[in-house]
């Protein structure tokens, strides 16, 4: 089972070194962003990446699936603790902490019955099922006073004003977008190079996905500019590694210049990633993406 968190912090790893990733950032750009960088995302990722065994074996370990969420959602806010303390309290992986620590515990109790290559065959549903069942309820109860508290987090904000559930939605929902959209993406596309096939995956994300931190730094008009600009990218019907970088490459400018970073679409690239290597386990590689920003 050790190879599993492994593969979760490869996952992290090679996310974050992809490039060019439109407003995001990689080893060559900041993207919007003015208080992080790429040796910012790795001192996060060797901070709370331990953690990822722990999540593991706490859904392999625990006796009642009821209780399961309370106690990852527990060791995670140590996890969420360990990276702030790292980063400086500037939030590099707050959402991809949250996320993993639930998929990595369903992940662990489904393997209390079921063989990994059995999980795999299902593409997973068994986990995703999972999910959903621990995690019930999580909106109403976490938002259910919302409306006394004099300080909104963003998420909180989103919430109150426009309906929007965000990851916990995601959770509650089981993952629709990377059980649905993403997974079977990869596996249409298994025939591209691993490198151009996640970018690929990622600007079809931003295509889709109701971005939760678009939201936030852009508004509702932000977040459909940015799933237009990926949408006409789409519709090019780019078939080259260089004219996808040449793509990539503008709409990084353009986002710059927008002050807009779909962090929600690098999280789910990362999830996406993750399970997409537990398919292909024991197979290890190096991360992606060091030799130029032109290259994909």
């Amino acid at each position: 089972m050790t190879v599993l968190p492994r593969l979760a912090q490869q996952s992290l790893l090679i996310e974050v070194s992809l490039a060019p990733k439109p407003g995001l950032v990689d080893p060559f750009s900041v993207g919007a962003h003015v208080d992080m960088d790429y040796d910012l995302f790795i001192t996060s990722i060797q901070a709370w990446s331990p953690y990822l065994k722990q999540y593991l074996m706490i859904g392999a370990t625990s006796s009642k699936l009821t209780t399961l969420f309370a106690t990852l959602r527990q060791v995670g806010a140590q996890g969420e603790a360990a990276m702030l303390t790292a980063t400086h309290q500037v939030n590099t992986h707050k959402g991809a902490n949250f996320s993993y620590a639930i998929l990595l515990g369903a992940l662990g109790w489904c393997l209390k019955t079921q063989t990994l290559k059995q999980i795999c065959a299902q593409r997973f549903t068994t986990v995703f099922q999972t999910v959903k069942m621990m995690t019930a309820g999580i909106t109403t109860a976490d938002f259910a006073h919302v409306l006394a508290k004099s300080h909104w987090s963003y998420g909180e904000a989103l919430y109150v004003k426009q309906g929007v559930t965000g990851i916990r939605g995601e959770a509650e929902a089981g993952y629709p977008m990377l059980q649905n959209v993403a997974l079977p993406f990869l596996a249409q596309h298994a025939d591209l190079p691993a490198a151009l096939r996640y970018l690929q995956l990622m600007v079809y994300l931003m295509a889709k996905l109701e971005d939760v931190n678009l939201l936030h730094r852009g508004g509702r008009s932000g977040l459909i500019r940015v799933q237009q600009a990926a949408q006409a990218i789409l519709d090019q019907g780019l078939t080259t590694a260089p004219s996808w970088a040449k793509a990539l490459n503008s709409l990084d400018q353009q986002l710059i210049d927008w002050h807009l970073s779909p962090g929600g679409t690098a999280d789910l690239l990362a999830l996406s990633i993750f399970f997409d290597q537990v398919v292909v386990s024991p197979v290890s590689w190096d991360v992606i993406a060091k030799g130029s920003k032109h290259e994909v």
